[in-house]
């Protein structure tokens, strides 16, 4: 009795084993098709991405494919793209070519046939999304303007024309923009910002208002309304005067007690910029006019033609055109030599003869400059995505790579960091502000 009642415990076990192993059988048969991602690590310049499929017998893969969408707007079309069609027994993938917008995410698709099914329609299985996002700094449009502070370090001042007109305050340690003015009219400001006396930024529209801002808080210190007959199209301080360019003629402002002077004398200037404590420098850009000069003002007779300045180591010749541009140019540290043009023409000051021409050494045209403390140059390529690296004899030592069309560099105390724009800008020639002016969507790219 007990044999049997041992025997029967045995046959009750072993039909278990096999239910269980029949419903195991079953289920697995019967499973779906699952895809999870395992490891997903973004960077500036690579994403890599890795997964696990669980495909029951009688799945067949057809298609392992990866997308990636990317914007920088929610209202921005998202825009998808196939990057790779990869091999079934594919578990990995590593993207070299991430967008640089704010927002990049991907998705494994799987195109696939169940042969357990009497229907062999093709389904599609999509993991889930992944998503790389960048803190980016943006504008709506090229910037006009993009000036170093030699005072405060880490600082960039930006002259951004969009819409009303802003000066923004850039800190690239902390990567934001820390303080913003606004004015009434970006059409307006065609004339390049000017830090004086340190702390103090000289802002001046065509009609001829100049705007005296403290440089740490962008605070308005002063407001001055010059008298214009037909537009300000060059102007800079030296002690309490303002002088400018109206209509060809040379003028000046006394902070002080607010004279307006039309001096009647016939000059030409499209940029002027303090020199040292009674000079200026002034660069001259009409294709077929073009030089370089420094003016010394007297400060005693401002009446009197040959007494109002007298010019310093002027280009005695006309340059060939594109030899300089107002809206293209950069003092190396010393301030012994300036770059300008497109073609990168670089002029002593001593002498401004053009030592060294860019475009004859590589066949590239360039948008703007920036020298670093060893000297070294870093010049952006127009309608690449390249920036280029001389050294202080000008030999060109680096080529470096960017992910947006470079447009200004900006040498900062970590490292090169450049504003650059979601599409290629093409400028050729000086038009006193009015054609360096570019509707394209820009970032600043941080290597």
């Amino acid at each position: 009795m007990a044999y049997s009642k041992k025997k029967c415990n045995i046959v009750i076990t072993l039909l278990v084993f096999i239910i269980l192993g029949c419903s195991t059988d079953e289920d697995k048969d019967n499973a779906p098709l699952e895809i999870v991602v395992t490891n997903f690590e973004p960077s500036y310049s690579r994403v890599k991405i890795n997964w696990e499929i669980k495909r029951p017998n009688g799945v067949i893969i057809e298609d392992l494919l990866i997308y990636r969408h990317s914007k920088n707007n929610d209202s921005d079309y998202e825009q998808e793209k196939l990057i790779a069609n990869l091999p079934s027994n594919e578990t990995a993938f590593v993207d070299d070519d991430v967008p640089y917008t704010k927002n990049v995410t991907y998705l494994i698709k799987i195109n696939y046939r169940d042969e357990r099914k009497k229907s062999l329609i093709v389904e599609n299985l999509t993991s889930e999304p992944k998503k790389f996002i960048r803190e980016l700094i943006m504008f709506d449009r090229v910037p006009f303007q993009v000036l170093k502070d030699p005072n405060q370090a880490d600082i960039f001042h930006i002259l951004d024309k969009e819409g009303t007109g802003f000066l923004k305050k850039y800190n690239s340690a902390q990567n934001k923009l820390t303080d913003t003015k606004v004015f009434k009219d970006g059409s307006l400001l065609n004339n390049k910002i000017q830090l004086v006396n340190k702390n103090e930024i000289f802002l001046a529209d065509t009609q001829g208002t100049i705007y005296r801002i403290n440089a740490n808080d962008y605070k308005t210190i002063s407001t001055y309304n010059t008298k214009i007959v037909d537009k300000l199209n060059a102007f800079s301080v030296l002690g309490n005067l303002i002088y400018y360019m109206d209509n060809n003629i040379w003028c000046y402002y006394e902070m002080t007690t607010g004279a307006n002077v039309n001096t009647g004398m016939v000059g030409f200037s499209d940029y002027l910029e303090f020199y040292n404590s009674n000079k200026l420098f002034s660069l001259v850009s009409y294709n077929l006019s073009s030089w370089i000069d420094i003016l010394e003002f007297s400060t005693t007779n401002l009446t009197c033609f040959s007494c109002f300045f007298r010019s310093y180591n002027n280009s005695n010749t006309l340059l060939k055109p594109n030899s300089t541009d107002a809206n293209i140019f950069a003092w190396n540290t010393s301030k012994s030599k300036i770059i300008t043009s497109i073609n990168g023409c670089l002029f002593n000051i001593n002498d401004f003869e053009i030592e060294k021409n860019l475009y004859e050494l590589t066949g590239k045209r360039y948008f703007q400059f920036a020298y670093d403390k060893q000297d070294n140059l870093y010049a952006t390529v127009q309608g690449e995505k390249v920036i280029h690296k001389f050294n202080s004899n000008y030999e060109l030592i680096e080529v470096i790579k960017t992910k947006l069309y470079p447009l200004f560099p900006m040498i900062t105390s970590s490292g090169l960091k450049v504003i650059g724009g979601y599409e290629p800008v093409s400028y050729w020639s000086f038009g006193y502000g009015y054609n360096f002016n570019f509707n394209i969507k820009c970032a600043i790219e941080t290597f």
